[in-house]
């Protein structure tokens, strides 16, 4: 897969991840929705279609993972290595926040209180504890991370 190309199907990804939240989800349950795009959200989920079905609750564990792995490999993915420390960190980053969402006492206490200042951060006490832990998705995870490895590396 030609480089860009990698990047953009990992804006791809992200893209259909939104859409996912747009339309599957009800926008209270997505932070970003429930506070930006709350009326686009809501129109979307009550005019739609479950366009998903049953992917929309571990799909987008799916396309975090596989999405920031082809765009991380694109800045640092020229060798093997390059794109497996992508998918590797990934997967580690998100499995800590689906274990967080089951440890969701403890994931809270290690979260600084000086992150509040950034409006993005803020909703992670909210995330942890608001969530919840699925099994399916760390296969998910895992499976994002392995796909997004295998195409940085095809035909290298």
């Amino acid at each position: 897969m030609s480089k860009h190309l990698t990047i953009l199907t990992g804006f791809l990804g992200l893209l259909i991840g939104a859409f996912i939240y747009l339309t599957d989800r009800s926008p209270e349950s997505t932070y970003f929705v429930s506070r930006h795009l709350y009326s686009v959200g809501e129109a979307l989920h009550t005019t739609l279609p479950d366009c998903f079905g049953i992917f929309d609750k571990n799909m987008p564990s799916f396309l975090h993972t596989f999405s920031f792995t082809l765009i991380t490999g694109y800045f640092i993915g020229e060798s093997k290595g390059g794109s497996l420390f992508a998918a590797t960190l990934w997967f580690a980053i998100n499995c800590l926040f689906e274990l967080g969402q089951y440890f969701d006492k403890f994931a809270t206490q290690l979260i600084p209180d000086w992150l509040n200042r950034f409006s993005v951060l803020e909703a992670l006490d909210g995330y942890f504890i608001a969530g919840t832990f699925d099994f399916l998705d760390i296969v998910a995870i895992f499976l994002g991370a392995l796909v997004g490895y295998l195409i940085l590396n095809y035909k290298k």
